[in-house]
């Protein structure tokens, strides 16, 4: 073996163990509105977005990117740790949907910190019109 192919496999090597993959997972969560008058909304993403559509119940769509982590940490953070988990409160006239972890610190691996991309979009039954960022209210009683 030359010298050059001695270079070229160490390289080869040491970039392949460097990459990282990105793990990507979604997670479909659904509340049921009935009664509900407002919709209220505190949610941790780094992306969010609301759509109005002609279901009568709420449908979320979460999907995470992770980078430089294994299956199974992305598993933990989601099963263990319900990261990416929405709760509902349906006390009262009013739905709240918040992050079960609102804080989300970063997440650490033995070869350093993993970025993350969490990207939620809610879909929201279309009798409720938007009133700001977070609250959604129902334009029918009929409902």
């Amino acid at each position: 073996m030359t010298g050059k192919s001695i270079q070229l496999l160490f390289f080869s090597f040491l970039f392949s163990t460097t990459l990282s993959a990105q793990l990507e997972k979604t997670i479909h969560q659904t509340f049921e509105v009935k009664d509900k008058k407002t919709i209220q909304l505190d949610i941790k993403s780094d992306s969010l977005s609301i759509v109005s559509w002609a279901g009568n119940s709420i449908l979320t769509e979460t999907k995470v990117k992770l980078y430089g982590a294994s299956p199974s940490i992305l598993k933990h953070f989601m099963e263990k740790e319900q990261r990416y988990t929405i709760k509902a409160d349906t006390s009262g006239t009013t739905l709240l949907l918040t992050s079960v972890d609102k804080e989300r610190k970063p997440i650490r691996t033995r070869s350093g910190e993993s970025p993350e991309y969490v990207n939620i979009r809610i879909f929201v039954p279309e009798y409720f019109r938007k009133e700001s960022e977070t609250k959604w209210v129902a334009e029918n009683s009929d409902y």
